[in-house]
């Protein structure tokens, strides 16, 4: 008896072992994944202060003089205007993205119709696809209703704003749904009952509760469409160039500590969105 009880007891520390191994094992690969997806970063912001202004590594000492020059070199580099090329870009991709996918997540959710799932599917078909492929097909498809149709269509910032939105939309059609599905039907019914219209039910009752996931949808496509460079590089013409194809064209004849320095504060400023609107909206929870 003292036997079994012995082997039982034996078998139940090998499994917390096992168990605090696995647990081990696991925060591990966590831990190292956080690292290998952010050690690039933490690189770049480190060769922005370094003295050297060619990377060496490691650094032999630090300075502020790529951000204290920057100012003046800005204008010649051609960065003022990709950078307002980009927002611009970025904030009517949001716009635009955003509100097409409430609404197509509105649909989806609230609504039962034939080909619903097929309709969801095609929306959010620009996920599967590498984005190479999106903006090369896209490119072809301009350059075929050009020949089909006899039309001069160039490329501009219309076609880079349409490949930015076809590509954006799949993420606020989920944010906004995650919403919608978490959401109370009633309290529509209920002010509706007491006096409001539908459309006023949705205005003032469905869109302020959903707010975070439209919230959401809206920073996520305007950090995807101001970082976005592949899309672009296949649909921006010669009139409108966005700050990742600048940065990409000025790698072979600017220093990458200046570089390292536009890219940190790029960084800081996307960073310091995100975290107000975490802030404000909570939108990790719909991301």
């Amino acid at each position: 008896m003292a036997t079994e009880d012995s082997g039982s007891g034996s078998n139940v520390r090998l499994d917390r072992l096992l168990e605090r191994a696995a647990d081990a094992g696991y925060d591990l690969l966590v831990y190292a994944t956080i690292l290998f997806l952010l050690a690039p970063l933490v690189v770049v912001v480190i060769i922005s202060f370094q003295s050297n202004a060619y990377a060496g590594w490691p650094p032999q000492g630090f300075t502020l003089e790529w951000y204290t020059t920057l100012p003046e070199n800005l204008a010649n580099l051609g960065v003022v205007s990709a950078l307002f090329s980009s927002i611009y870009l970025a904030v009517a991709t949001a716009v635009i993205s955003t509100t097409l996918g409430g609404l197509a997540a509105f649909a989806i959710v609230r609504y039962d119709f034939e080909y619903q799932m097929t309709l969801e599917t095609v929306l959010i078909s620009p996920l599967i696809y590498p984005w190479i492929v999106i903006g090369f097909s896209l490119l072809l498809l301009v350059g075929r209703i050009n020949d089909l149709l006899g039309l001069n269509i160039r490329l501009s910032f219309w076609t880079l704003l349409i490949g930015h939105v076809i590509f954006t939309l799949p993420y606020p059609i989920r944010t906004i749904g995650a919403s919608l599905q978490n959401y109370n039907l009633s309290l529509e019914e209920a002010a509706q009952n007491l006096g409001a219209t539908e459309l006023e039910s949705y205005l003032r009752v469905t869109l302020p509760l959903v707010q975070p996931g439209v919230l959401s949808g809206l920073v996520f496509t305007f950090v995807l469409s101001f970082n976005q460079y592949i899309i672009s590089l296949f649909l921006s013409g010669p009139e409108i160039s966005t700050m990742p194809l600048v940065l990409f064209s000025l790698f072979y004849n600017t220093s990458p500590a200046q570089l390292a320095a536009i890219a940190t504060l790029l960084m800081g400023g996307i960073l310091t969105i995100v975290l107000v609107m975490e802030y404000v909206a909570g939108i990790s929870e719909f991301m």
